[in-house]
């Protein structure tokens, strides 16, 4: 493609000094992927300036540069190095619109979802796919998990991936023959704009918890990043119906909707479906919500309960494999966006049935063994996604509530208390351990959990004989008891080796994931194959 046409359509002030012919075969804004023919785009960052990289992109055969950086041309010009250079007022934002032109346009090809919250995102995403496929659309996902194209699936580094690749993800979407993308969205992506130019259909808000506060400053700052999707991405969508859907029980749910309908802007009703503005739908557990939910039963087989739809026009009997109160907001935050975009009532309800389960998320490890106790594998890493699952669990076991946990390294240390807190709170048996401590010492992270910990007695499980350990913890509970098993895969053994049938034993932390970080290394490590090799141990 040319140069000319991947610049255009462009309102960043861009500025092309030199041939704008040439002929473009990619683009990136890492010089060491940089190949033949490609524009290297450069920026000055808040902690590097990509722009000392540019000899190298140039070597590695880049003949455009795209920089927000003026002082660039003259260094370029002064090393004799020919290329054509792209002078953008902000970088970012022109880096994510030229990689949207290269691809022509992808998402005005497709239906675009995009889900947007601290919890619930991947289970929400999956939920929407599961809906649309049963309604005869074909879907792309692209979250935490993998991103799925078509019938490929490949895992995935971030949650959104740059805007490059997000765009060729878009345009191997359009080209597999889907109709949709579901994708998360993380905060991360909506500050560095790798999102910018997406025309999304429909926005979705799950919740707003304690969470990657080593990287926003404060709970303000990382609400003003959530709701950017929604004040400025999904209000410069030009798709002609678009949809805002948001949780209505949720604090900072409620804050959003009312500053969206506050904005000067054009939010209609969403029941118009009228071409222009944004549609807002709400859902919740009451009746104030557009979307809600009644006559719900719990269980260890899963969720029952009806989902009513606007204006009481239709009613669902919703049957799922998902377990959980906070599945139930899922469930309805999916409906919504299902509802939104028109899909019939009947392919909602059997879209939800037909998921069985999210890969980590409070995914049940079957061992084959009707003794063994209701064990789960969940990626909660927050203080708060360890409350409701660990609740949500509290509700459904007859038994002890067992709860193995740790805090990542370089991580936000705020939550590690709370973490400690939550877990001894609500467990009968919380068993602190490590969780991809990279360069932290685990003891260390063990100690600033343990810090939280006011109503539990600390046993030290390992200086104790295991059959005296387990008659000591026969009769547990509610009457708390914690300890601190560095070893991760010890842990989990300790866990279920004082577990019996009625019991339900928690790991909480790395769910889909299947690494250990220690001191700057990567090592295989999967919670569910833990679980599965001490089963197989004791036949």
């Amino acid at each position: 493609m040319k140069l000319k046409d991947i610049i255009k359509d462009n309102d960043l002030n861009v500025a092309c000094k030199g041939s704008g012919n040439i002929d473009i075969r990619g683009i990136s804004n890492d010089s060491r992927k940089v190949k033949s023919g490609y524009i290297f785009a450069a920026r000055k960052g808040a902690n590097v300036d990509s722009n000392i990289y540019i000899s190298e992109a140039v070597s590695n055969g880049a003949i455009a540069i795209l920089t927000d950086e003026e002082g660039c041309e003259k260094e370029i010009r002064n090393k004799n190095i020919g290329v054509t250079i792209i002078i953008a007022q902000d970088a970012l934002k022109a880096y994510a619109i030229i990689s949207r032109n290269f691809f022509k346009h992808p998402g005005q090809k497709i239906g675009i979802i995009g889900v947007k919250g601290t919890n619930g995102k991947t289970t929400t995403t999956f939920l929407i796919k599961s809906i649309l496929m049963n309604a005869k659309n074909n879907a792309g996902l692209i979250g935490t998990i993998d991103y799925e194209i078509g019938s490929r699936k490949v895992g995935s580094g971030n949650t959104t991936p740059d805007a490059y690749e997000l765009n060729g993800m878009l345009s191997d979407t359009v080209n597999s023959g889907a109709k949709y993308c579901v994708m998360e969205v993380s905060s991360h992506s909506l500050i560095q704009d790798r999102v910018y130019g997406v025309p999304y259909d429909v926005a979705v808000f799950t919740n707003l918890t304690r969470d990657h506060l080593d990287y926003h400053k404060d709970m303000e700052d990382y609400y003003q990043a959530k709701k950017k999707l929604f004040s400025e991405i999904l209000f410069k969508s030009d798709k002609p119906r678009k949809f805002a859907v948001i949780n209505n029980d949720d604090f900072y749910g409620k804050r959003l909707i009312k500053e969206l309908k506050d904005e000067p802007r054009d939010y209609t009703a969403f029941k118009n479906r009228q071409e222009g503005g944004i549609g807002i739908v709400t859902y919740g557990m009451e009746k104030d919500s557009d979307i809600f939910a009644q006559d719900i039963s719990y269980s260890k087989d899963g969720l029952k309960f009806n989902v009513i739809l606007p204006s009481g026009q239709e009613r669902l009997e919703i049957s799922s494999k998902l377990i959980g109160s906070y599945n139930v907001y899922n469930i309805l935050a999916a409906s919504g966006a299902a509802y939104a975009l028109s899909i019939p009532g009947n392919f909602i309800a059997e879209g939800v049935k037909t998921l069985l389960n999210v890969s980590g998320r409070v995914e049940k490890v079957n061992t084959c063994n009707a003794e063994t106790p209701l064990i789960c594998v969940d990626y909660a890493h927050t203080d708060d996604a360890l409350k409701r699952v660990l609740s949500a669990l509290r509700n459904i076991s007859g038994g002890r509530l067992i709860s193995v946990f740790g805090c990542g390294g370089d991580r936000d240390k705020g939550k590690r208390p709370l973490m400690g807190k939550h877990s001894t709170d609500i467990a009968d048996i919380t068993i602190i351990t490590s969780d991809n401590p990279r360069s932290e010492e685990p003891l260390k992270i063990a100690k600033e959990i343990e810090i939280g910990v006011e109503n539990a007695i600390f046993i030290d499980f390992l200086n104790v004989d295991l059959q005296e350990l387990k008659n000591k913890l026969k009769n547990v509970r509610n009457n708390h008891i914690y300890t601190i098993i560095k070893d991760r895969s010890a842990a989990i053994k300790t866990a279920l080796s004082i577990s019996t049938a009625g019991d339900t034993v928690l790991v909480a932390g790395k769910g889909h994931e299947d690494y250990m970080i220690i001191e700057g290394n990567k090592y295989h490590f999967s919670d569910k194959e833990e679980v599965l090799k001490f089963y197989e141990n004791k036949l």
